[in-house]
């Protein structure tokens, strides 16, 4: 008799933490489903246009607009115009801690001009990569005659990604032409 005793006490608890294990693991499982929508709830979302300016005198804003948008991938976009007789080869957009270079400079041997004299660009920078409440500022250029202008932070970081992509570059021509194959 005592045995029975023992048998039942030894199931009931046996159930009884089975049961509490299956509650706790419900709960986690459910409350970890459930963290990624506070999260982007909890995330400020940009959904129109900030402020658009300038700090170079020869680029002008001549229109902004919101690519994509309601789509993961949505952006501010920016028509600026080079108002100057020199070709525009590097230009900085930033908002707050983010920032987009399109760099013209990155191969030496094949410069490419982002903005021809009295031209037009377009520059993109995705709602991700922009500061919430930060205006978009256009920052800095680097000219055709090598003439810089803008903001000195922005410079330095256009400089040290250009440095970069330059190391990345000539190590890429070395590797072909250890192995042979024609330089472009």
């Amino acid at each position: 008799m005592a045995n029975r005793i023992r048998i039942r006490k030894w199931i009931f608890l046996s159930v009884i933490t089975l049961i509490a294990v299956s509650l706790i693991s419900v709960g986690v499982f459910s409350a970890k489903r459930q963290q990624p929508n506070k999260q982007e709830q909890q995330q400020p979302r940009v959904t129109s246009m900030p402020p658009v300016l300038s700090q170079v005198k020869n680029l002008e804003i001549v229109r902004t607009w919101i690519e994509d948008p309601g789509t993961p991938h949505a952006g501010a976009a920016v028509e600026v115009r080079n108002n100057s007789n020199l070709a525009v080869m590097a230009i900085d957009l930033v908002s707050g801690d983010g920032g987009v270079t399109t760099n013209g400079l990155t191969d030496e041997d094949h410069p490419i001009v982002v903005i021809v004299p009295h031209g037009t660009t377009k520059l993109f920078m995705n709602f991700g990569s922009m500061t919430f409440g930060a205006p978009l500022i256009v920052a800095a250029v680097t000219y055709a005659d090598g003439s810089e202008e803008g903001d000195e932070a922005s410079l330095k970081t256009m400089h040290r990604a250009r440095a970069h992509d330059k190391a990345q570059i000539k190590a890429e021509k070395e590797q072909r032409s250890k192995k042979g194959a024609p330089t472009p």
